[in-house]
């Protein structure tokens, strides 16, 4: 394995990492984020050349989001019973961790590596009553790429006081190789048997949760991208694509849970946390430039692993709550396969 670090704007490093059949991973400190990822001369992941594109264009491409992923009605949750008034950003929802969340920030970071693997280890205080949440919580991730191809993502947490916690990783994978190529050709398989539907433009969870079977939304079967997008179920109509909680059948890291293919080359995703949100970058005109080429309608995907928005409607979704004291953990693989 080989890092290299170099200097990526805005006080930020960029840390380069590449195994020995090529394949080339790139992270920075900006946001605990992934910026690139070279498979075969395809760069197979939406990210841009410094850190001051990020700040301008769009801070959510392969970050590290939290303190809580995803939308909160109101943005109103409830600890130790009592209701807590988060930030309103999305107004009237709360959406990923507020107006200065850990996507913003410039993390610690320290670099390993080791005969088969190599990565970053990223650390950041969020201080208490920022975004509204209460807690000083100090924020581990850790990211991973080893000589199999594999990226893996840990995260830790401790708060000092009582606190919600619920992040993930913002990563658009896009196996063309270029962010002007929709994702339609894609096909995608999902391990769940329900799906968390949204109830209007506000994009917040109807509240129920719903079975895939006969609905364009079951990918237990791979399924191709162009005819899910071109279907009249009015959820996905709602967002012109997918935007939601897809709930895992089985909770499991040594189980593949969803895999993006194109030809011989996917991607597969493996977690232990409870759901996957998928969203395809349903941006129309209005998507941004990466890397000189203006990002198409559908121009990527996500794999957002983490107890699904909504919980606080719905409570089967998972307990977001963190204790103080307790430490908080999650691990999310992602892992490149070839000619499989």
């Amino acid at each position: 394995m080989k890092i290299t670090t170099s200097d990526f704007g805005l006080g930020s490093q960029l840390f380069t990492i590449e195994n020995k059949k090529g394949m080339r991973i790139a992270f920075t400190n900006y946001g605990a984020r992934i910026v690139d990822w070279v498979v075969e001369g395809k760069h197979i992941v939406l990210g841009f050349d410094c850190a001051q594109e990020y700040q301008e264009k769009d801070i959510f491409p392969g970050a590290t989001v939290g303190r809580i992923a995803g939308r909160t009605k109101d943005g109103l949750v409830v600890i130790n019973g009592q209701s807590v008034q988060l930030e309103q950003n999305d107004f009237p929802q709360a959406i990923h961790g507020g107006s200065n969340p850990s996507q913003a920030q410039i993390w610690q970071a320290q670099t390993f590596q080791k005969e088969e693997e190599a990565g970053v280890e990223y650390t950041l205080r969020l201080k208490d009553g920022e975004g509204g949440y209460p807690g000083n919580l100090d924020f581990t991730t850790i990211h991973t790429f080893n000589e199999a191809g594999e990226w893996k993502i840990e995260y830790r947490a401790v708060s000092d006081k009582d606190t919600v916690f619920n992040p993930t990783g913002h990563v658009y994978f896009n196996l063309n190789g270029e962010a002007d190529q929709p994702i339609d050709n894609h096909e995608l398989q999902i391990a769940a048997s329900r799906y968390v539907p949204l109830l209007d433009q506000s994009q917040v969870v109807r509240g129920d949760l719903v079975e895939v079977t006969g609905t364009p939304f079951d990918f237990r079967a791979p399924q191709t991208l162009s005819e899910v997008f071109s279907s009249s179920d009015p959820q996905i109509r709602l967002v012109d694509g997918l935007d939601h909680g897809f709930l895992l059948d089985e909770r499991n890291l040594a189980k593949e849970q969803a895999r993006l293919t194109l030809g011989k080359l996917s991607v597969s995703t493996y977690t232990d946390q409870p759901s996957v949100v998928i969203f395809t970058a349903n941006f129309g005109d209005m998507g941004t430039v990466y890397r000189g080429k203006p990002e198409a309608h559908h121009g990527g995907i996500t794999f957002e692993t983490q107890v699904a928005p909504g919980s606080p409607q719905i409570p089967e979704l998972g307990d977001i709550t963190l204790n103080a004291g307790e430490t908080y953990q999650a691990t999310t693989i992602y892992k490149v396969n070839l000619g499989e």
